[in-house]
């Protein structure tokens, strides 16, 4: 759909405040007479097939490309040599924008709804991406305005989440919960536990409402059992007696005592049994 004013006027105002781009249409190449009306004739042709199928490109006076524009969507860049690189697109009603340091390392990407002015754009959300530590582990944060929350990850040099910790708030800005993510690996970096906790937050203080645990055990190469809790009690165990071949026998532990075994052959469930009283 065509780019209507306001953008241009959001995103000028947004990103290019106080800056001066030298840019120009990308000029075009001498033809011939038989040339010019070769491509007269096929651009006729193509206007009278789709009349919207235009684009417009500009470039600087460094001969790199500053503006691209089609019916659908909107590119820009701006180039700083001391704080590095922006990139904004638009399509559909919606641009982003995103941040670049000087070695091309991408630091922040901004998520914005395009409205009726400049004034009226709206940011929903602006995702921060930090440098890793000395040992490697690098950080993510997202603000999410649209979904009222806030998150900030933390993960390993080779991408395995670490632990994570999410905020939810109301519309006042107010926080009602958290949720925290915590996992732990083996030298082989598998996953040995995932832990996930749920927290509310209200005037009498933060209080834990969930607590979900899975396990993971390995026989060598081979994961032989996994288990998961809640809130301390054992809910599901499975003992594989072939793991790559899908062998295993599955344990559900209900309320009052209930427990239910499904037995599985190449990950078909073949039978299941069912009893009452203790735990077995």
């Amino acid at each position: 759909m065509p780019f209507n004013k306001f953008f241009f006027a959001a995103f000028f105002l947004l990103s290019f405040s106080g800056a001066f781009l030298f840019a120009q249409e990308e000029p075009e190449q001498a033809l011939s007479s038989e040339e010019a009306a070769a491509v007269q004739d096929a651009e006729l042709s193509q206007e009278e097939k789709e009349p919207e199928v235009l684009y417009q490109s500009f470039i600087d006076s460094m001969k790199k490309i500053r503006l691209l524009q089609t019916k659908e969507d909107f590119f820009t860049a701006k180039h700083s040599s001391e704080s590095g690189r922006q990139l904004v697109n638009s399509a559909n009603g919606k641009f982003m924008r995103r941040f670049y340091d000087k070695d091309l390392r991408l630091e922040k990407v901004e998520y914005w709804k395009q409205g009726a002015t400049a004034s009226q754009s709206q940011i929903e959300k602006v995702v921060e991406y930090n440098a890793p530590n000395a040992s490697g582990v690098y950080s993510i944060f997202e603000q999410n305005n649209a979904e009222k929350f806030e998150s900030r990850s933390f993960y390993f040099s080779d991408g395995r989440l670490k632990f994570q910790r999410k905020n939810y708030f109301d519309q006042d800005g107010k926080l009602l919960s958290f949720d925290v993510v915590t996992i732990t690996y083996d030298a082989a970096k598998r996953t040995l536990q995932e832990r996930l906790q749920k927290y509310n937050s209200n005037e009498s203080g933060i209080r834990l409402f969930s607590d979900e645990v899975h396990n993971s055990k390995y026989n060598g190469k081979v994961l032989e059992e996994s288990s998961y809790y809640k809130n301390n009690v054992l809910r599901v165990k499975t003992i594989y007696q072939d793991f790559d071949k899908g062998d295993y026998v599955r344990t559900t532990y209900f309320d009052g005592g209930i427990i239910v075994r499904d037995f599985y052959r190449d990950n078909v469930k073949i039978d299941t049994s069912m009893k009452g009283g203790g735990v077995q």
